[in-house]
């Protein structure tokens, strides 16, 4: 595989094997992030002072995948939960429904969107129309819609400041 992909042929590769699991190291994160277990039992640590946490706040899909392995090894290699509350909220999709992939070439780029339509109508688009928890597909043209929708309250407030508020003085706006 190595000289199909342009390596020279003398060329000798090797697996490492000295790494985790993903989802086994993602286990890992709440307190080793914090340093643990060099900082265990110090009181004036990041450890200390950060772990536990109170809240995570996850898409569903990852729950068992992650979730569970942080409380689960939180619990046995520190003694307490990494968290007491875990907030999932639902996850963005494809316009159609289907989960985004670069695979499948259905994800929307964040910052072509912000550049295209405004990062106000993106953060509007992602927040109107569902409940927490819901799945919110995300739809370009909802997204113009919100632009647009954007747009006509800057114009009001243009209005409001150029003309109703005309002459007034600060006392009177203060009021």
């Amino acid at each position: 595989k190595a000289t199909e992909n342009g390596h020279p042929e003398d060329v000798i590769l090797r697996q490492e094997e000295d790494v985790l699991d993903t989802w086994f190291s993602s286990g890992l994160w709440p307190f080793a992030t914090v340093g643990w277990p060099k900082n265990e039992g110090d009181e004036d640590s990041d450890l200390a002072r950060f772990y536990p946490s109170t809240c995570l706040e996850t898409g569903y899909d990852i729950l068992f995948f992650w979730v569970a392995r942080m409380a689960m090894m939180g619990l046995e290699l520190t003694g307490k939960s990494p968290f007491s509350v875990v907030y999932l909220h639902g996850l963005v999709r494809a316009a159609d429904g289907t989960k985004m992939s670069k695979t499948k070439g259905n994800v929307v780029d964040p910052l072509n969107t912000v550049a295209d339509y405004g990062a106000d109508s993106l953060r509007y688009s992602l927040v109107t129309g569902v409940t927490p928890g819901q799945d919110i597909p995300l739809n370009m043209d909802k997204i113009a819609a919100n632009r647009q929708f954007a747009n006509k309250l800057w114009n009001c407030c243009k209005f409001v400041t150029d003309n109703a508020l005309k002459g007034a003085d600060k006392e009177s706006l203060a009021a």
